[in-house]
C-alpha cells in the first residue's frame, strides 16, 4: 500500500532527566513485519559516566485492520483509506524514575511509568517523504507533549539498500516541563529551578537498512538529540547533546 521506510531502532534519549525516549512515530510507512533484536549505545548523560551496550528487542507490526506496535511500547491504528495520509489513535508507554535512582536528579520530581494516550497524522510529500506529527496526554505529568518532524527515504541508490534522513522537534506543555525538569531546593536539590512549556528537544537521525534476503534484514543507524533551553538549564541536566547509536539483526515476515 505505502512504501517501505527503514525499520527504526528508538533512539536512546531522555537520559539526562530520567524521562522517557523520543519514540519514533508509527506506523512507519511498511506493511511489513520485523522482529530482532539490536546492540544499542548512547552518549554519556554526565562527564566520566560509562557508556553502556546495551540488547534491545527490534519490532514492528502492523496488521491489515491498521492495528500496529513496537518494541518502544507505542501501540495504535490506522484509520486513513488512501495511502497518502495516516492518522489515529495512539497509546505510548513511557519511562519512571525516582530521584533516589542517581545522585544527579536530587531535587527532581518522581515519574510514573503510565501509559500515555493522544493521536498521530502522517502527511506523504511523495512515495519516499512524509511530514509526521503526533500529540500525547502526558498521564504522569498531567499535560500535553508532542512531536512534529520530517522523513525521508532513498530506496534505489543500491541494490538491495535504503537510506533515510529524518528530522524533528519535541514540544512539551508546562506540567510535563515541570515533572522532568524542576529542582526545589527544599527537596535537596541544588537550587531552584522551574521550566516553562516549550521545545523539549531536537533530534536528527539516519538510518541504513540492507536485505541479506527477502526474510533478513541488517539496520543500523545514528540519532542525535540536543535538548531545548529550558531542559538544558535544569541542574538534572549535565549534558545537553546525545548521541544514540545501534545496529541489529532483523526478520521480515
Amino acid at each position: 500500500m505505502t512504501k517501505l521506510f527503514p525499520l527504526i531502532l528508538l533512539p536512546l534519549c531522555g537520559l539526562a532527566a530520567g524521562g522517557d525516549s523520543n519514540l519514533p512515530m508509527m506506523p512507519d510507512g511498511s506493511r511489513d513485519m520485523y522482529v530482532g533484536v539490536a546492540l544499542a549505545t548512547s552518549s554519556a548523560a554526565a562527564a566520566g559516566e560509562n557508556r553502556p551496550v546495551l540488547l534491545r528487542p527490534l519490532l514492528q507490526v502492523e496488521w491489515s485492520n491498521g492495528v500496529f506496535v513496537s518494541a518502544s511500547g507505542v501501540v495504535g491504528i490506522n484509520f486513513s483509506p488512501t495511502a497518502a495520509v495516516e492518522y489515529g489513535p495512539l497509546l505510548a508507554a513511557s519511562n519512571s524514575r525516582d530521584p533516589g535512582d542517581n545522585h544527579r536528579l536530587r531535587g527532581s520530581h518522581a515519574i510514573d511509568g503510565t501509559l500515555d494516550a493522544g493521536g498521530y497524522f502522517n502527511y506523504y510529500l511523495g512515495d519516499d517523504t512524509r511530514l509526521t506529527s503526533r500529540v500525547l496526554y502526558d498521564t504522569s505529568a498531567h499535560g500535553l507533549r508532542g512531536d512534529v518532524g520530517v522523513q525521508k527515504s532513498w530506496s534505489g541508490l543500491v541494490p538491495h539498500h535504503t537510506f533515510a534522513l529524518s528530522a524533528g522537534v519535541s514540544l512539551a506543555g508546562a506540567p510535563v516541563m515541570r515533572e522532568r525538569y524542576q529542582v526545589l531546593r527544599a527537596a535537596g536539590g541544588p537550587r531552584d529551578y522551574t521550566p516553562s512549556g516549550g521545545v523539549a528537544a531536537f533530534n536528527a537521525g539516519a538510518n541504513w537498512n540492507w536485505a541479506l534476503s527477502s526474510q533478513w534484514l541488517l539496520t543500523s543507524g545514528a540519532t542525535a538529540i540536543r535538548l531545548g533551553a529550558g531542559p538544558a538549564a535544569s541542574p538534572v541536566v549535565e549534558r545537553r547533546s546525545f548521541l544514540s547509536v545501534y545496529s541489529g539483526l532483523a526478520y521480515r515476515f
